[in-house]
């Protein structure tokens, strides 16, 4: 059996691919172009540095065998300017050379070569190589092409998902909110609500879903759905957290859970009632004091079992008030030291910031934040609603 039998019968099979050969010995050439004819790949051939790099802007191919010393523009130069564009940077090379010394296979797999054969050519071990990484090759631009569809759904579940989040914040004479909302990877188990109970009255949801991405988005929107299907008015916030957690009976075993607060803010008596289910008590915020956590008692989570009993608490508002409620992806939210952005910090933040328009304190709260984390991508869902009386 020749040589050329016995590689075909041990070669990785790999779909038909694009081979760019490039060398300025026409001998060279000869030998690479008859050892991978009939492999199925299309075979594009050039004898120098200038003709390859024309050839591969135009032909677009999967691999490159491209020889060292060339005249002109050398294999390095060529390698160099090829994964410098964006339609050629993907294109496995293989470096050709008589050279064996270290340094220049070194300088080769730098510059972003995938392999480095040493001439005199061996048939079977250029084929082996070739079938090698172009099978590598098509597996990772496959994995490529199964993320970017990934990240479409995803994109398009978060685009979705938004749109159970109020379209606009209420307008009232007395009363303003505003919000700030960001997933840590497209869709997210954050969630916020305002819901308009009468002319001067407001029920206000946050509740964050343990996890993130799908699981946690799905529950997150069917804790929406069950809000927005309560048999009355949701004004009594320990009967919203004991319908919700009832409607999750199926979810009580499983590992998943979600920490919520619902408040009713009524505008004309100047009063907030909320009840809290593990959920972080929001921050008071109020002209020239410091922005402290409102006091209330919480029960368990949601989704966990049965809410033996749920808490509510009254305070009494007064003009110029900011009640400030978040999820932990706020606090949580890690610096380039890894530093969180702790409770305490956040406190201090908003007693800086001032009880400003509810609009200015998100904005100065969101820049703050962004400040802090160094260009860090979040970890967690962040939820920032704050409401302002007077």
């Amino acid at each position: 059996m020749n040589a050329r039998s016995n590689s075909e019968t041990t070669a990785v099979p790999v779909p038909p691919s694009t081979i760019l050969v490039v060398d300025d010995s026409p001998t060279n050439l000869q030998v690479m172009v008859r050892t991978l004819q009939g492999t199925g790949h299309r075979l594009l051939v050039a004898k120098d540095g200038a003709t390859a790099l024309e050839i591969a802007r135009r032909g677009a191919p999967d691999m490159v065998l491209l020889d060292v010393m060339m005249p002109g523009i050398d294999g390095f130069e060529v390698c160099r300017q090829l994964k410098a564009e964006p339609a050629t940077r993907n294109a496995a090379v293989i470096f050709l050379s008589a050279r064996g010394e270290v340094s220049d296979k070194v300088s080769g797999l730098v510059l972003g070569a995938v392999d480095y054969i040493t001439k005199p050519i061996q048939s079977e071990e250029m084929l082996a190589r070739v079938a090698t990484h172009l099978s590598r090759l098509h597996l990772e631009r496959a994995l490529r092409e199964s993320r970017d569809r990934l990240d479409k759904e995803l994109a398009s579940a978060a685009r979705m998902q938004r749109l159970l989040l109020p379209p606009a914040m209420p307008a009232h004479a007395s009363i303003g909110f505003a919000a700030h909302y960001e997933t840590s990877r497209h869709a997210g188990g954050d969630y916020y609500d305002i819901l308009p109970l009468g002319a001067d009255r407001f029920g206000i949801m946050v509740a964050d879903v343990s996890g993130h991405g799908a699981p946690a988005a799905i529950v997150m929107s069917m804790i929406r759905a069950v809000l927005h299907t309560h048999p009355g008015p949701p004004d009594d916030p320990p009967s919203v957290l004991h319908y919700l957690n009832r409607h999750f009976r199926f979810l009580w075993d499983s590992a998943m859970y979600a920490t919520a607060v619902y408040a009713v803010l009524d505008a004309h008596a100047g009063t907030l009632r909320l009840s809290s289910a593990g959920h972080p008590p929001p921050l008071l915020l109020r002209p020239d004091e410091t922005a402290t956590p409102l006091p209330i008692d919480t029960t368990t989570c949601l989704l966990w079992d049965e809410l033996r009993d749920v808490p509510c608490t009254e305070h009494q508002l007064r003009a110029g008030d900011r009640l400030v409620f978040y999820t932990d992806g706020i606090t949580d939210r890690q610096g380039p030291d890894d530093e969180m952005y702790d409770p305490d910090r956040f406190a201090a933040a908003l007693t800086r910031i001032g009880a400003v328009a509810p609009a200015a304190v998100v904005r100065e709260v969101v820049a703050e934040l962004d400040r802090f984390a160094g260009g860090h991508e979040p970890d967690d869902d962040q939820t920032l609603l704050v409401a302002g009386v007077g």
